[in-house]
């Protein structure tokens, strides 16, 4: 599938202050990085959030690597965007925006941690804060910094690759086993 493909601009708090009173200043690549923030519910409010999110059209995704979550869910935002969370048993939540798993390109590093979008829509379901390496608190946003995260030209689907492979390894066990009478 050819182009072109809508590109999101996103923003990442770069400078902030702690509920400590302590100021951070990040480098981009630490803002990039998905757990550099954490936005944060109360761990017992985890599963009426994942409840909440799945009456809002999250869904669990398909060949998604686990990494320890108690639930692993993701919705499309804007074609070809989707919205990946991860949300956790201590009510830490990391969320990141990609291409679309059923495209080959979702394994291709078009990726960025999600803070404003993910937080706009848990704030409708429970109260979040955003946490800086889990546990700090964020008081006050001083400083963004806007990455635009640019759409792939061409997207290819895996599942068409996926079936012709295994028609061919089929194809190719069952002409052995012919040829071997």
């Amino acid at each position: 599938m050819k182009g072109p493909f809508s590109s999101l601009t996103l923003k990442l708090p770069s400078r902030f202050e702690l509920n400590d009173g302590e100021t951070v200043s990040l480098k981009n690549e630490d803002l990039v990085k998905e757990r550099t923030f954490c936005l944060r519910v109360s761990p017992k409010h985890v599963d009426d959030l994942a409840s909440s999110l799945f009456r809002v059209g999250f869904k669990k995704p398909s060949l998604s690597f686990r990494m320890g979550e108690k639930y692993s869910l993701s919705k499309v935002l804007i074609f070809p965007w989707e919205l990946h969370m991860r949300i956790y048993d201590n009510g830490c939540i990391f969320s990141h925006i990609e291409v679309q798993r059923k495209y080959i390109q979702h394994l291709l590093g078009y990726v960025l941690p999600s803070l404003e979008e993910s937080f706009s829509i848990i704030s409708k379901f429970q109260d979040v804060e955003i946490n800086y390496e889990l546990d700090k608190k964020l008081r006050k946003v001083l400083e963004y910094s806007v990455f635009k995260l640019n759409a792939p030209r061409f997207l290819l689907p895996w599942q068409p690759f996926f079936v012709l492979s295994a028609f061919l390894v089929g194809f190719n066990l069952t002409k052995r086993k012919i040829f071997k009478r």
